[in-house]
């Protein structure tokens, strides 16, 4: 394919159908991030039951990634959308007017329940809207809106803080973006994807599509699903270093701020060599970033220049994530059918989420039972493993001029 034929990225249909809403979704979730282990401090008095409480905002998420994917095949994207949109908006005002901790669990698992349906449908809609060769920045641009929306999300809450004098306030933010999501889901129109009609929806079989494809599910799955869970480890451990090298608080988050602007500048780029050079560039670059950066970030403990490697191996972390922002999402769209991408999107997401889900406790377990630095170059082993078994696993799965 020419550069001349080659098709370029749809804004004008993405814009209103997707990235718009997915600055109001990831306001939303940026608010209710900070506002949920808040209120539950602020009901119950005890940080673990916060702790728990907050924790349910991803369980309210993983297990309703198939479901999502069934609904999202039966009935179609805006509808699963705005299905989405009411759970998060329901969950939210069940969390602002709980009175007990039952009651504010509750709405924090409907709000994941909404993150879930939404992510899904999103998803889906970009597979199936936008052509293989322009996916990798199409999906690319929809993880640089989330980032600005959970950029956002914060501020807003810290307003409805003020505005309400307690920190149960912030939930209404949450209502309010899923309010204005809902009028914008309902009002954009969503052309269909080849212009013309679309078949009859039949009855999707999500667990039959799951078992079909469990050899890519497993395979390119697994692997890359390391790619998540370094993204994720690095939200722990980042300020979990800077402490144990010596820095304040306030210097920490400087540091992470830092790294959350590069993190944002490069976004779009890995999008662009996705497209142009292949996934597989993406991905194992960035796999070889993130264990460099946790070798990184072990040593940083242990060196007299501590600080300078805490720093430059941060750095080096916000680059990787940055750059692998929509890669993930974008081998699941490759390897979906278009016409009905759901059902594999669903077990896709939920293989490839499965290490985000565990990475907390990963940490957790590792540097309880020997030490952070020993946590830290255990997850760098474990990215050097990925980026050793990527090469093979797009290979085998992924056609040649996408990998």
């Amino acid at each position: 394919m020419t550069a001349a034929s080659r098709p370029g990225v749809p804004w004008r249909r993405l814009l209103p159908t997707a990235l718009i809403p997915n600055v109001l979704h990831g306001a939303a979730q940026g608010a209710a991030v900070p506002t949920i282990p808040l209120a539950a401090v602020s009901l119950t008095g005890s940080s673990a039951t916060a702790a728990l409480v907050a924790a349910m905002l991803t369980v309210g998420q993983l297990p309703l990634t198939l479901p999502a994917g069934w609904l999202v095949a039966r009935f179609g994207e805006r509808p699963a959308m705005l299905a989405g949109t009411a759970a998060t908006g329901s969950g939210a005002l069940c969390a602002y007017l709980a009175s007990s901790p039952a009651i504010l669990t509750l709405g924090v698992l409907l709000i994941g329940v909404g993150v879930a349906v939404f992510a899904m449908a999103r998803h889906a809609w970009i597979t199936a809207s936008v052509a293989g060769v322009v996916r990798g920045r199409s999906l690319a641009a929809l993880a640089g809106a989330t980032r600005l929306g959970m950029f956002a999300g914060p501020f807003l809450a810290a307003a409805a803080f003020q505005l309400c004098g307690e920190a149960r306030g912030g939930f209404l933010t949450v209502v309010a973006m899923s309010g204005l999501l809902a009028v914008v889901v309902s009002c954009v129109s969503f052309p269909k994807p080849d212009g013309g009609e679309t078949e009859p929806r039949q009855s999707p079989n999500v667990l039959r599509t799951m078992w079909q494809r469990r050899d890519v599910l497993l395979r390119l799955g697994l692997t890359i699903s390391v790619v998540s869970t370094m993204r994720h480890t690095r939200r722990i451990l980042v300020p979990l270093v800077g402490t144990s090298v010596g820095l304040d608080d306030v210097t920490v988050a400087v540091v992470m701020g830092l790294a959350s602007g590069v993190d944002f500048s490069l976004f779009y780029l890995g999008g662009v060599v996705a497209d142009r050079w292949g996934r597989l560039p993406v991905a194992l670059s960035a796999l070889v970033g993130f264990g460099l950066s946790h070798l990184g970030l072990a040593l940083a403990t242990q060196l007299p220049a501590g600080q300078w490697w805490y720093l430059a191996s941060t750095m080096v972390m916000a680059m990787a994530n940055g750059w692998s922002g929509g890669v993930v999402a974008t081998v699941g769209s490759d390897l979906a059918d278009p016409r009905s991408p759901a059902p594999f999107l669903s077990s896709w997401r939920l293989t490839t989420e499965l290490g985000s889900a565990v990475a907390p406790l990963a940490v957790a377990a590792l540097a309880g039972a020997i030490s952070l630095p020993a946590a830290c170059a255990m997850l760098a082993i474990l990215a050097g493993a990925g980026a050793a078994a990527l090469p093979s696993s797009f290979r085998r799965h992924l056609p040649g001029e996408l990998s």
